[in-house]
């Protein structure tokens, strides 16, 4: 497979056992310009999983409530944007 410059998920980092096939599919499939937007929920998804992306050379933001559908706002749930870290 190539490189791509969007890679979008939702509920893919639940499970601990999830994370490590999950970092090393967009240190495969993503160049230094892709915006990965990931869809998680606060209570699955541990402080693991985004220590792990920094440690793999990922940098993480969380988008702001305002910008989900209104379903979505004040809960757990997440939408974080992934990059690869500038080296």
């Amino acid at each position: 497979l190539g490189k791509f410059d969007f890679i979008f998920g939702s509920d893919v980092a639940y499970r601990d056992y999830l994370h490590e096939p999950l970092i090393a599919s967009l240190l495969q499939l993503s160049h230094e310009n892709t915006i990965s937007i990931i869809g998680v929920t606060m209570i699955d998804t541990k402080p693991k999983f985004f220590t792990s992306l920094w440690e793999a050379g990922f940098r993480y933001d969380r988008l702001p409530d305002h910008l989900m559908s209104h379903e979505f706002r004040g809960t757990t749930f997440g939408l974080f944007v992934i990059q690869r870290r500038s080296r």
